[in-house]
């Protein structure tokens, strides 16, 4: 009895040697690669340094108001209502 594998259906066939690979290319010698930080500032990051750096008006204002909380003059009942008002026209524009 000749056996020739798992199919006896199919002559055997030779081994013969795997191809040799090409040879590397030669490419500049590489270290270790460290990372690069990039950092991208939003418009409005933008924005909002440029309104840090607006100087006088914005400042006075500002005093302004920190002024009239501590003397306890700044919420009026006018302000109130407005404020009130704002927020219910948003509420309705909302649904």
């Amino acid at each position: 009895m000749d056996v020739r594998g798992l199919s006896s259906a199919r002559p055997m066939t030779p081994v013969s040697r795997p191809e040799t690979a090409s040879p590397p290319i030669e490419t500049a010698p590489s270290g270790p690669i460290s990372p690069r930080d990039e950092v991208e500032i939003s418009t409005v990051g933008k924005l909002l340094d440029d309104a840090s750096r607006t100087p006088g008006i914005r400042e006075q204002r500002l005093a302004e108001i920190k002024a009239a909380i501590e003397a306890g003059t700044y919420e009026t009942p006018e302000k109130l209502e407005l404020a009130l008002n704002r927020m219910v026209e948003q509420l309705k524009l909302d649904q």
